[in-house]
């Protein structure tokens, strides 16, 4: 999982003008960023202008009636225009605001309840207030920020207006490499998986399988869905190449490797970044799981909010994608006032939440992966300043949005039999591994107490939805995740490895698997052919969220757009409960470094509701299974 630490703009009220102070927690967040200096003033720079949603009350009403079917609103999906006349703001307004900044000099586009606005550095310090910087968080990144505060002009303020761009902040990946090379056989009942592996072990339709609709008899896998990955970097179309023609894809089917396009946001940002291994990863997952899908990455400059935001609605406006997959997040609580020297910033999130509510109203589904630090992903102040400090519970924004799916999962064990390529499943467990103390945004401090695995807790933020209350998940708020899948686990580096196999197990104690060392990790392309490049393992969240969009491809295809996939989620687990379809698997046992992770038997604090299998969860009763890897029901 990538980590975003970040600080926003927000919160203008009807004054001339509105100064946002600064935020000393966050400003030491941003402390491993190298300044180079300041923005020469003819830089181009891009950033939205986020305004308001209005009758909120009634949109919340709408999206229950979305998911209710026995309303005649089910799945009556919305087009952006028609979501903004019902609860975008008003025309005045945006027209308003859109002068505002054209009479600075800006370029300004118009969007549901955004403007997106292009100028130069000079504009943006001689409109706000606020001089420009480049700023490098590693070698080859460059970022625009700011560490002075922003100055709201009295238009802006009096729209309620919220800019997120150009303030410092530090992109970390916690998607880890755990080989230097990759096997190139199946040694073991725990990995190294392929996608054909992970396939078969979770049930998919066989790829034979067929289903019949309007267009005529189709594959059963994906075709028609249109899924997507929002990531900071590039990847190369001969690394999806390679991947396939690993397992044989065009020799066993006939037919070309599938391929993915490319969608980027004000210019993306390039191949061979820290995000690589991410963005490779999140799409070789989706395309893999889902190879009759159109499957995009969305190539946004950096993890920022302004550029994360600005993806989401590129996304939502062209409305073309109907499910999208973030493999990125940070602590919820970084945006309470106690970590922002007292300045409450959870206007963001509110932000966020509303973004994610219209994609829902137009049938869009988001998925996030729900954070590699188990039961806790915060990290106590000290730290932030530069000392020492300690992980203590919490979890990742924005899988924690209600209106999201969190994605958590597991260590896969599978059938073994030297020689055979049978990866049938055995069992799963989410043990996590304790960690080392290290410094893991670069502040130059150390946090101990920390621990690897699928992120996991309850929400600070938001109450329980209702979708939850179908089954028992110990708490009246937001408990994450949802649903899980493979996730692996052993962190070489920073866990509490052994010299000797095991090298990863939790202790032995009972709550922690008593040595249990079974863990696992998946094959991705990165690089292949070009020098350090070729096949690696990786393992963390970032490997569920996709895995499950490629998933949920399959679902889309037999149903539409989903929207809000927790509805469909939470009662597939009430139904199994009730003695319904076995649709996930449950009892999975593992501990967070918080507390015993399966909690009962419909919620686990590391799975959700279980892993799905993905047969049942999509409703698919005929046509057969995906059997062994490298035939033709699972090439």
């Amino acid at each position: 999982m990538i980590n975003r630490l970040m600080v926003a703009l927000c919160c203008a009220t009807a004054l001339a003008t509105v100064s946002v102070p600064a935020s000393p927690a966050r400003a030491e967040l941003s402390s491993s960023l190298t300044f180079l200096g300041k923005a020469d003033d003819a830089r181009e720079v891009h950033f939205d202008v986020i305004l308001p949603l209005r009758n909120t009350d009634k949109l919340e009403a709408l999206l229950a009636d979305l998911q209710d079917r026995s309303s005649p609103q089910y799945h009556k999906w919305l087009t952006p225009a028609e979501f903004g006349k019902r609860f975008g703001p008003d025309a005045a307004t945006v027209e308003r605001v859109a002068a505002s900044l054209r009479s600075s000099g800006f370029t300004v586009k118009k969007q549901t309840r955004s403007l997106r606005v292009t100028g130069r550095a000079d504009q943006v310090a001689h409109t706000f207030g606020a001089h420009l910087m480049i700023a490098q968080s590693e070698p080859g990144t460059s970022h625009v920020v700011t560490k002075e505060t922003l100055h709201m002009p009295a238009d802006l303020a009096a729209a309620g207006a919220q800019i997120f761009s150009f303030i410092p902040h530090v992109m970390r990946t916690h998607s880890r490499r755990v080989t230097e090379a990759l096997p190139e056989n199946r040694d073991s009942p725990i990995g190294g998986y392929w996608f054909d592996d992970l396939k078969q072990a979770y049930s998919y339709p066989s790829a034979t399988a067929t289903v019949t609709t309007a267009a005529g008899t189709l594959p059963l896998n994906g075709t028609g869905a249109t899924i997507a990955a929002l990531m900071s970097s590039d990847v190369l179309d001969s690394d999806i190449k390679a991947m396939f023609d690993h397992e044989n894809w065009s020799t066993i089917t006939g037919t070309p490797d599938p391929t993915i396009f490319h969608y980027y946001v004000n210019g993306g940002a390039p191949f061979g970044n820290g995000a690589s291994d991410e963005a490779s990863l999140d799409t070789q997952q989706e395309i893999t799981g889902a190879p009759g899908a159109n499957v995009v990455l969305v190539d946004i400059p950096d993890l920022s909010d302004g550029s994360i935001f600005a993806g989401y609605v590129d996304v939502i406006e062209g409305n073309h994608i109907d499910l999208i997959s973030s493999s990125f997040g940070e602590c919820e609580l970084f945006y309470f006032p106690q970590y922002n020297g007292g300045v409450d910033q959870r206007g963001i999130l509110q932000a966020e939440h509303e973004l994610y509510e219209q994609g829902n109203a137009q049938g869009i589904s988001f998925l996030a992966s729900s954070g590699d630090n188990a039961g806790k992903e915060c990290i106590t102040l000290p730290y932030l300043f530069g000392g020492t400090g300690k992980f203590v519970p919490g979890i990742s924004t924005p899988a924690a949005d209600p209106n999201v799916t969190a994605v958590g999962g597991t260590n896969l064990v599978t059938a073994y039999l030297q020689g055979s390529l049978d990866s049938s499943y055995v069992g799963e467990n989410a043990w996590a591994d304790p960690l080392i103390g290290y410094d893991p945004y670069g502040t130059g401090g150390t946090a101990a107490g920390g621990w690897w695995g699928a992120g996991g807790g309850t929400s600070g933020m938001w109450l329980q939805p209702t979708y939850q209350k179908l089954v028992n998940t110990g708490s009246k708020r937001r408990t994450n995740p949802d649903v899980g899948m493979q996730v692996g686990g052993c962190p070489f580096g920073i866990s509490k490895a052994t010299k000797k196999p095991p090298y990863c197990f939790g202790g032995n104690l009972s709550y922690n698997g008593a040595g249990n060392s079974q863990r696992s990790y998946v094959a991705v392309a990165i690089g292949v052919g070009y020098p350090n490049g070729g096949f690696y393992g990786l393992i963390g969240t970032s490997v569920s969220s996709p895995e499950f969009a490629g998933a949920v491809a399959h679902l889309i295809e037999l149903n539409g757009r989903m929207g809000n996939l927790n509805p469909y989620i939470y009662q597939a687990a009430a139904s199994q409960a009730s003695g319904g379809p076995v649709s996930f698997h449950t009892g999975i046992p593992g501990y967070n470094g918080v507390k015993a992770t399966d909690l009962n038997s419909t919620y686990s604090l590391s799975t959700g509701v279980g892993t799905p299998i993905v047969s049942t969860f999509i409703g698919q009763t005929t046509g057969g299974q995906a059997g062994l890897p490298q035939t033709p029901s699972n090439p």
